[in-house]
């Protein structure tokens, strides 16, 4: 009888041992050199790419950390310069430095895959254009021999691989592929630059080269048509060429609605929920067949209703030059005009002057101008700052800081009234005359 109880007793063991789920999480540790202390690490997902959606990761004094991360299926991750891929069960050691992608250290489960994307090529540099080399100039046809050695290349050293996933060698496979084709886009463009062309002369050069180019490219797209491409940044650039070259009636429908849903949700984190975006999106959800997409869209716009006129502006801390730390709620009682800056944005030096001018127009007011800058190295906006006469406030924070309030891009502009609440959360530029007109009408 006993027996009997000890191996009823075992087998139960046994099955409920074998219908346990894998471990839906990943532990990450190391050290993360030259980043903030605040740093996010982006999903690069379809959804998380067109949500802009992170994973925070803090660092201690010593640039450490150690994070557990909920994890459902094999990810790409975005942290600075370096791609991740993250798998359920994986248990990373990692030392990465924000100014040395490819020197990146990564030990443990799932380390093979990440050292392997250490060299991966950036879409938005050309891809392989500095493998191909444009120094001596080559010729179309030297430009597509080069080409053809690299992408043999980097074959070659995936096919190495002897701990990675299928799954992981189709969409690495793919992006090769992909990343020659962008190549070939891109060439025109920079070849120009290259031979300091200009105008009209630029313009003719590169569209000799991408008509000479075509078939090559077409080539090289031939295996696109899977939205399981999308989680490649290569294929989601040029994505838009896989869609024209398989044509509408055999293009899968996914990558279609991906198109549609991520340039709606673009101009929403550039512009806001204006009257513009709004009737676009009327627009696109007619046109979307995939339910997938539909729920993007109506969770990316949920995301800006807390940021409509009348409603409670999120706190926010950031220091001042000599490291004092202030924060927002300190300002209740004034409007605030907000301008978020950093040092290395063109148009945010374009519009400071006119931000300044009205900072020393309104000075009288019971108005607050304050710049906040997101720049991660403080020294940097420390020079500028004292190079600089500046009417309004200067401070600076962690860009990580803004998190509730959305930032997509700098310069942002925010006007907040006297009890802390939103009267523009994505206010016109003052170089725009309706930014003064703003501030005038809730004076």
């Amino acid at each position: 009888m006993k027996q009997t109880l000890f191996t009823i007793l075992g087998l139960a063991l046994i099955c409920v041992a074998c219908t346990q789920k894998p471990l839906q999480e990943v532990h990450l540790k190391g050290t993360l050199k030259n980043f903030s202390p605040v740093e996010t690490m982006r999903i690069e997902t379809p959804e998380g790419y067109i949500l802009r959606e992170t994973v925070e990761i803090k660092t201690d004094s010593s640039n450490y950390f150690d994070i557990t991360i909920p994890l459902e299926q094999p990810t790409y991750f975005r942290l600075g310069r370096n791609t991740l891929y993250l798998s359920p069960g994986d248990d990373l050691t990692m030392e990465v430095n924000l100014n040395e992608p490819n020197a990146a250290v990564f030990k443990g489960i799932g380390a093979e895959a990440n050292r392997y994307l250490r060299s991966k090529p950036f879409p938005k540099g050309g891809s392989y254009i500095p493998h191909v080399n444009l120094n001596n100039h080559p010729d179309f046809d030297e430009v597509l021999e080069r080409l053809a050695k690299v992408v043999e290349k980097a074959n070659m050293q995936l096919d190495s691989l002897t701990n990675v996933s299928e799954y992981f060698m189709k969409l690495e496979k793919g992006r090769i592929e992909f990343d020659a084709a962008n190549t070939l886009q891109c060439y025109g463009f920079y070849a120009s630059w290259m031979k300091q062309l200009k105008d009209d002369d630029a313009k003719s050069f590169k569209d000799s080269a991408d008509v000479y180019f075509k078939p090559y490219v077409s080539a090289y797209l031939k295996d696109g048509n899977d939205p399981d491409y999308l989680n490649l940044d290569t294929y989601r650039s040029i994505c838009e060429s896989v869609v024209e070259q398989f044509g509408a009636k055999q293009v899968n429908q996914e990558l279609v609605d991906f198109i549609e849903a991520s340039n709606l949700c673009y101009g929403l984190a550039s512009l806001g929920p204006v009257k513009q975006v709004l009737e676009q999106r009327g627009e696109v959800e007619t046109k979307l067949q995939s339910e997938r997409y539909k729920k993007v869209i109506s969770k990316a716009f949920h995301k800006y209703e807390v940021l409509g006129p009348g409603n409670a502006a999120p706190n926010l801390t950031f220091s001042t030059t000599d490291g004092q730390m202030v924060s927002l709620s300190d300002f209740k009682g004034q409007m605030v005009v907000i301008d978020v800056w950093a040092t290395w944005c063109g148009p945010c030096k374009n519009e400071a002057p006119y931000f300044e001018e009205l900072a020393q127009k309104y000075s009288n007011e019971n108005i607050q101008f304050m710049a906040i800058s997101i720049d991660s190295n403080k020294k940097a906006w420390n020079k500028y700052i004292s190079e600089h006469d500046k009417q309004s406030k200067q401070f600076i924070c962690s860009r990580s800081e803004f998190k509730e309030y959305e930032l997509f891009g700098v310069p942002r502009f925010i006007v907040i009234d006297e009890s802390g609440k939103f009267i523009d959360a994505f206010a016109p530029a003052p170089s725009n005359a309706e930014f003064e007109k703003l501030i005038i009408e809730h004076i």
